[in-house]
């Protein structure tokens, strides 16, 4: 066999190699929607991507796994969240049992002291249910049931 074919094949070998790994570079590279915070914490720091025009909102999404640029990534929202109470069960403050809808609006105002409390949006959203059902129940066992359905503008202050 002939030398030049051997340096063709090698040539073409890389060559494939090489758009192989453009191609996977190239995967890995996000980009954060509008509507969203990426928070991309490295070996040696934090960084915040999107939700305003003062951060960027590209990054490589290197996996965790890869020694020195892998990232772990937490996702956030930046725009208004709800969170429903169906059905309820509460009690006022002669114990009487009664049922209630409840809805909290929420927004995230700091994204990196959220990134360091929570891991996901689901957990997040799992420490917010506890915290309003424990709001719910303090200001409702105060009150007579009456006073409860009679002022219910008042109680809507008293939680906000």
């Amino acid at each position: 066999m002939d030398i030049g074919l051997f340096q063709w094949i090698g040539a073409i070998l890389a060559g494939a190699f090489l758009l192989f790994l453009i191609i996977k570079i190239v995967n890995y590279r996000s980009v954060v929607p509008t509507n969203s915070v990426h928070i991309v914490q490295s070996s040696s720091k934090r960084t915040s991507y999107g939700g305003g025009p003062a951060n960027h909102n590209t990054y490589y999404a290197w996996p965790s796994w890869l020694p020195v640029i892998g990232v772990k990534i937490t996702v956030l929202p930046v725009n208004v969240f709800t969170l429903n109470l169906n059905n309820y069960a509460a009690y006022d403050n002669d114990r009487v049992p009664f049922e209630l809808d409840l809805a909290a609006f929420f927004r995230i105002s700091d994204s990196n002291m959220a990134a360091e409390r929570v891991s996901n949006f689901s957990e997040l959203q799992g420490q917010l249910d506890v915290i309003v059902k424990g709001a719910a129940r303090k200001i409702l066992a105060n009150s007579p049931i009456d006073e409860i359905l009679g002022n219910r503008s008042i109680f809507g202050d008293k939680f906000t």
